[in-house]
């Protein structure tokens, strides 16, 4: 898998709220850095923080423009909040050795 096709997976699996093929693209020592500071360590704590998320009406997130690297690929991508309101974000996607996420960072463009 491509780091491209890794980030269309991830943004699949989020549209669907799949949580195995989520939680399968991660390194078990895997860490998730969302905007607000907080950081998630290993895919038993990114599975139950995932998980919360989709619980709840969280956005459904539509991929834009991309930066690909031999072991990062960036996506920048809009929500829609239930408000109405959209949101631009950028998911940073550090992938290891085996093409997997090791570190997921989050950036949230702010109002």
């Amino acid at each position: 898998m491509t780091q491209s096709d890794l980030a269309d997976r991830y943004f699949e699996c989020i549209r669907s709220r799949d949580i195995e093929g989520l939680i399968a693209l991660y390194a078990e020592d895997a860490s998730v850095v969302l905007p607000d500071g907080r950081e998630f360590e290993g895919v038993a704590a990114i599975r139950t923080m995932q998980q919360g998320i989709f619980d709840t009406t969280a956005p459904i997130p539509t991929a834009g423009p991309r930066v690909v690297g031999e072991s990062a690929v960036a996506v920048e991508f809009q929500s829609r909040l239930s408000d109405g309101t959209p949101r631009r974000t950028a998911n940073f996607f550090h992938l290891n050795g085996a093409g997997r996420i090791q570190r997921l960072s989050v950036y949230w463009r702010g109002p």
